[in-house]
């Protein structure tokens, strides 16, 4: 069993690649409950899924990129961890924190848009 780090994953911003410092990869299942009436067992049906990446990382340079893609509504590739997933994606928000004795991070939230899909 091979073990992968976060530094193996990426983003790709523009053509520039960003170091990951921390990834989170989520996927969902999105359902709807179907009630008949007068029965005794309420059946779950998926309709489709959610996936979100929140993704942090040190290169101002990247975010400054990031941002733009935020505003324009313009899409970001993500690829990476163990689970070799890869989409295009959204960037629904961007933070920065800048602790007083720690180095600055950003971290972006992405999530899966369907003309992603690869």
């Amino acid at each position: 069993m091979a073990i992968t780090l976060g530094k193996d994953c990426s983003v790709s911003v523009g053509g520039t690649v960003a170091g990951a410092r921390n990834v989170s990869f989520t996927s969902t299942a999105k359902t709807i409950d179907i009630d008949p009436y007068g029965a005794r067992d309420f059946p779950v049906y998926s309709v489709g899924y959610d996936t979100t990446v929140v993704v942090e990382f040190n290169d101002n340079t990247s975010a400054s990129s990031v941002w733009a893609n935020l505003q324009n509504g313009t899409l970001i590739s993500v690829s990476g961890g163990s689970g070799g997933w890869s989409f295009n994606a959204v960037v629904t928000g961007i933070s920065e924190t800048d602790p007083l004795d720690g180095v600055a991070t950003f971290t972006v939230e992405a999530k899966l848009t369907r003309q992603g899909l690869r």
